[in-house]
């Protein structure tokens, strides 16, 4: 097997996912009904699944390769960000939608963040923007009222051992228990 098992094994879709039950079905059941928010704030620990989620997610509004927009905003913080989204999102998607996933987005500089308002509170109508953030709470008030909340929690112990025999089945790896207990403690 080749690659990092994170990678490998990563949900592809909302009922791969493990945990998160609460925040997997809001979001289903907007996706079945067609009325997904133009912007959501994913929140939550770090390596909680909130990237994941905004991938899986992207999928599910058919947003083709072309059309999404990964920034690390911790690396990516200036109004420059914000000024090349902002022009590139009245352009019309090769698919049905273009998403933006701004990762790490409460490290946008105070004027980035300013900039984003404006983005946030009128989209056209195929744009949707994903926020995710390990610290929401340095965010703008005004920039999370205009996103739906969307909390991700750690997994508990029980979902973290499953998951771990899981993709030891998978990977035909045979881990000693206490070797899994160990992992299950540490994760």
């Amino acid at each position: 097997m080749s690659g990092e098992l994170y990678k490998v094994y990563r949900p592809k879709s909302f009922d791969k996912v493990v945990g998160n039950r609460g925040t997997i079905q809001a979001l289903q059941k907007m996706v079945s009904k067609g009325n997904v928010p133009h912007a959501l704030l994913f929140h939550g620990p770090s390596g909680c699944g909130k990237t994941t989620l905004a991938r899986i997610l992207r999928k599910e509004l058919a947003c083709l390769d072309t059309d999404f927009n990964e920034v690390n905003c911790a690396q990516n913080r200036g109004v420059d960000v914000i000024r090349d989204s902002q022009r590139l999102m009245h352009f019309a998607p090769v698919g049905k939608s273009r998403v933006w996933l701004l990762d790490e987005v409460h490290q946008l500089t105070p004027e980035a963040q300013e900039g984003a308002l404006k983005m946030l509170e009128d989209p056209p109508s195929h744009v949707y923007f994903v926020l995710a953030s390990t610290n929401p709470g340095k965010l703008r008030p005004t920039i999370r009222t205009r996103c739906t909340d969307m909390p991700v929690t750690l997994l508990e112990d029980a979902e973290v051992e499953k998951l771990l025999e899981y993709v030891c089945r998978k990977a035909e790896v045979k881990l000693h228990k206490d070797a899994a207990s160990a992992i299950v403690d540490q994760a």
